[in-house]
């Protein structure tokens, strides 16, 4: 950077020292395969450079003469290490920066980025903030900023054409939830990841947004619409009853949808035809009125703390990353945060709201203290299937149970059971964006 404030000497010797590195790449990986003579030469001419940086500045004439010799001589016997193009360089330092990366990523600190809201409000997933009459859309330069700074990606929905607004919902259970099907979406805008596709209708015309899997419309957009009073799509046909859906229903159609079944072993969801609804909503638009408005802002991305459990027992309270492969019930392969409330041999169950492990309230983490008093958003421990109200579940050997502190929207061990000991991966350390009250170390 303040190379124009060397003197030419300087630079000189800085380039003198470059060459030398260079022939000692070319002696140690190419002698086997030059002549005698060459790495002989090659090896005399280095130690002239050698030579030339010992001598005083003004007998610089020498030392430049001495690095000329040795950069003919690398021309003729450097193969690929000299002369290279920009190309090669670029491509060597960017296997080098990966494999520094992958490395220290492995061993040390280990970005995370949280997708779901099941550890909320300790820390966030992926949220939305709708807009409405009251609650302006963000300007230009607004959008630019909360980009930057919250990660936030802005939807704006319009009306396709004028008339009245239809939408595609499908039975979940006993009631209604608007249909999507799959699709990918664009992550860094280059990568493509999995996705969901979520359509309107004004008449004949479709119009439809793709949002992240881990998005949840319905909580995220819907139901926040529906706090605030204000009308849009989802507000008319979620939660409708099926005798409902059909008296409102324009028309029906077969297509593929999420279904959740419920089995010995708890619910699941799966892809099958189903019977899909367009509702009917009443509500009459104009070309080009706004259905929808959103922002979607990323969820916490974190450092994780990859060395610390090599020394020390995890402990109950901490903030908890897994890997989830060799977890029996859950058939990908992702990385986890829960909250650690079982360490091996204990014994944890949940009581009117509160979790209790060895007969004593749960400690060592200030979530379970607010999950306790129900304060500052934090709902009180759910029973689950696996883990019924008031039932005792001891943690087997070489395992750990992990709990979501939004007990309410968190699959965990109450669902898909414990998280072998081999599959720890460390504990959030620090939140590192966006930037937010949220933004430093963890809790």
């Amino acid at each position: 950077m303040f190379l124009f404030l060397k003197s030419d000497h300087a630079k000189l010797r800085d380039n003198a020292k470059n060459w030398l590195y260079l022939a000692s790449k070319v002696y140690h990986f190419r002698k086997d395969l030059l002549s005698e003579g060459e790495v002989e030469k090659l090896t005399q001419l280095s130690e002239a450079v050698k030579a030339g940086l010992k001598l005083p500045k003004g007998e610089s004439e020498r030392l430049r003469s001495a690095v000329e010799s040795l950069q003919q001589h690398m021309e003729q016997v450097g193969g690929n290490y000299y002369p290279r193009s920009s190309l090669a360089e670029n491509v060597e330092f960017f296997f080098a920066a990966i494999i520094i990366y992958v490395g220290f990523t492995t061993f040390f600190i280990k970005p995370f980025k949280i997708p779901t809201n099941s550890m909320w409000p300790s820390y966030y997933g992926m949220t939305g903030e709708v807009y409405h009459e009251e609650n302006a859309a963000p300007s230009g330069l607004e959008k630019a900023f909360r980009f930057v700074a919250y990660g936030a990606k802005h939807y704006s929905v319009k009306a396709p054409a004028s008339g009245e607004l239809l939408v595609p919902v499908y039975m979940d259970g006993s009631a209604s939830r608007p249909h999507f099907l799959p699709a990918k979406v664009k992550r860094y805008f280059v990568i493509n990841s999995p996705g969901y596709r979520y359509s309107f209708f004004v008449g004949d015309k479709e119009v439809s947004f793709k949002a992240p899997q881990d998005f949840d419309v319905v909580r995220q957009v819907a139901r926040k619409l529906n706090d605030s009073g204000k009308s849009a799509p989802f507000n008319h046909v979620t939660g409708l009853s099926e005798r409902t859906v059909k008296n409102r229903s324009k028309s029906e159609m077969r297509l593929p949808a999420l279904v959740r079944s419920n089995s010995g072993l708890g619910s699941k969801t799966e892809w099958r035809d189903s019977v899909v609804y367009v509702i009917k909503t009443g509500i009459m638009v104009e070309e080009g009125d706004p259905l929808l408005e959103f922002d979607l802002l990323t969820g916490d991305q974190l450092f994780v703390d990859r060395m610390s459990y090599h020394f020390v027992e995890p402990k109950v309270g901490d903030g908890f990353v897994f890997k989830t492969g060799d977890i029996p019930k859950l058939r990908d392969d992702k990385f986890y945060i829960k909250r650690l409330a079982g360490t091996p041999g204990d014994a944890v169950r949940i009581e009117d709201g509160d979790l209790y492990i060895n007969d004593a309230p749960a400690a060592g983490s200030e979530a379970f203290d607010l999950n306790a008093k129900g304060i500052d958003s934090y709902g009180g421990y759910f029973g689950m299937w696996g883990m019924p109200e008031g039932h005792t579940v001891t943690v087997p050997e070489n395992s750990f149970m992990a709990l979501g502190d939004n007990s309410q929207n968190s699959l965990d061990s109450r669902y898909w059971g414990f998280v072998p000991e081999k599959s720890v991966v460390g504990r959030p350390i620090l939140i590192y964006y966006p930037f937010t009250r949220r933004f430093g170390l963890t809790k």
